[in-house]
């Protein structure tokens, strides 16, 4: 049998229902298709940031799941030590927490570098002694920068 609701009582049920929808957050993402919008964003982000050089997929670094991510992608320059690693995130605030953590923790012997671009995040990272990296490092976190 279902208790209908008093008019006063209708007030403070919705208060209570949108609390707690609030209180969650943003709703998660359930699955991330590989043709996402924001993945594709990224990867013309990478590209555009690469300009000629040759790149190769690799898996992401650190993984994705490491990262509290939702997906993500890896590529490799074919001519370098370069390697960026790109992750999404349900939003902005989760991808900064995940930047900052991970210019925390940059392996020894390597050069890292990273931004936030709305839900997405570039992690690359090139070898210390990798000039030519340090300047591809750069044309790419520009490139997410928006210095096009």
């Amino acid at each position: 049998m279902r208790i209908p609701l008093t008019l006063s009582a209708r007030p403070a049920l919705l208060l209570s229902l949108l609390l707690g929808a609030c209180a969650g957050g943003p709703p998660q993402r359930s699955s991330v298709n590989p043709n996402d919008p924001s993945l594709r964003r990224g990867e013309a982000l990478v590209r555009h940031g690469a300009g000629s050089d040759a790149l190769s997929p690799v898996a992401p670094a650190p993984a994705v799941q490491d990262l509290g991510a939702q997906a993500g992608f890896g590529r490799a320059w074919t001519a370098s030590s370069v390697r960026a690693s790109v992750y999404l995130f349900n939003t902005y605030q989760e991808a900064r927490v995940a930047e900052d953590w991970l210019k925390a923790h940059v392996p020894e012997g390597l050069r890292g570098a990273g931004t936030v671009n709305g839900d997405l995040l570039v992690w690359a990272t090139a070898d210390a002694t990798d000039e030519a990296g340090r300047a591809i490092l750069e044309n790419l976190i520009g490139s997410f920068a928006g210095e096009e």
